[in-house]
């Protein structure tokens, strides 16, 4: 990732954390409304709270019980940091929502001299303190996947698009194996080291990422043409093969990184598909979808004609992973 920009952009959080804890009751709520709108403004941000709220997901019931029991004098912590800047992550929200500063005393213990700048003081703390450090280290972690698929998305329509699809229409029958090498090369440069195509029980996995450490990288590469019978069914035994490969490596956390070498369109109909990347949960194993549209569109996005939109739903992503089936047939 470019060091200049991730420098920005660290400087920019950290100068609006600062300005929150330095402000006052009166103006707080605002100011914290403030940071959310550039929070979520930044793809790169809205990918790590993503990740984080994957790999922790009874953070929000966490996050209730807190609030259900504050006022019985008690208050639970996260024995794990991670954990608790995920809980710390949807008190945040939850306090922006009500838009007003004296509603700390909801979330934090008993203060002893009762004023809102004292509860916010120990607000700051509790959560913001926990979830801001957390962000601050995921950005300067290379192994930080979904900031990095989300950039190499830009530079493959910005910069390569016309490379790419060259590469892919010069040698349809091995196309999909020559662009998956692009996305290995891109991650290890960026210092993500991976093993290709390893072996587990399903089949063979594209790449796996950082095998002997504590968070492997699970990802398959497919190409989405429907005129090469690689339509919707093709997409969607990709996400089973995913999800089964992170079920064999006990896995949170898969991607499926589809090229789109069509003028139709890839949607999909999923309820994360207001995220940075569209994802599906099935069985607590959460699979995000990084489409990559590379064809040589004749005009830029605004003057394109609208061309066939093929949506694939949930329930049949959902259906084509659960269902009963022998074996998984091995990536190409």
């Amino acid at each position: 990732m470019h060091t200049e920009y991730l420098q920005s952009l660290r400087h920019k959080l950290e100068r609006r954390v600062r300005r929150l804890k330095s402000s006052g009751w009166q103006q707080y709520a605002w100011v914290l409304r403030h940071f959310w709108t550039f929070f979520d403004s930044e793809p790169i941000l809205v990918g790590v709270a993503a990740e984080l709220q994957t790999r922790f997901p009874n953070a929000a019931t966490f996050a209730t019980t807190i609030v259900q029991e504050i006022h019985k004098g008690a208050f639970q912590v996260a024995d794990d940091e991670s954990e608790w800047a995920a809980v710390a992550y949807i008190i945040l929200r939850q306090f922006a929502e009500e838009g007003n500063s004296r509603a700390a005393s909801k979330f934090v213990p008993i203060q002893s001299g009762h004023s809102v700048d004292e509860y916010l003081t120990a607000f700051n703390k509790c959560y913001v303190d926990p979830f801001y450090e957390y962000v601050d280290e995921r950005l300067d972690d290379p192994q930080f996947v979904l900031s990095q698929l989300i950039r190499f998305k830009h530079l493959c329509e910005w910069f390569w698009r016309d490379e790419l699809f060259a590469l892919w229409s010069g040698n349809t029958t091995r196309g999909e194996k020559l662009l998956a090498t692009k996305l290995y090369e891109f991650l290890f440069t960026e210092g993500i080291h991976i093993n290709i195509e390893p072996s587990s029980v399903s089949g063979e996995a594209d790449m796996v990422g950082s095998q002997e450490g504590p968070e492997r990288l699970l990802a398959d590469v497919k190409i989405f043409n429907p005129d090469k019978n690689k339509g919707a069914k093709y997409i969607v035994q990709g996400f089973r093969q995913v999800y089964q490969y992170t079920v064999d490596y006990n896995e949170p956390i898969g991607y499926l990184v589809i090229f789109n070498t069509d003028k139709t369109q890839l949607r999909f109909a999923v309820s994360g598909a207001a995220d940075p990347l569209p994802r599906v949960v099935v069985n607590h194993k959460t699979i995000f979808f990084l489409v990559i549209d590379i064809y040589p569109h004749e005009s830029t996005a605004s003057k394109r004609s609208q061309h066939e939109v093929v949506e694939i739903t949930e329930a049949e992503i959902v259906s084509g992973a659960t269902q009963s089936q022998t074996s998984v047939p091995s990536i190409i």
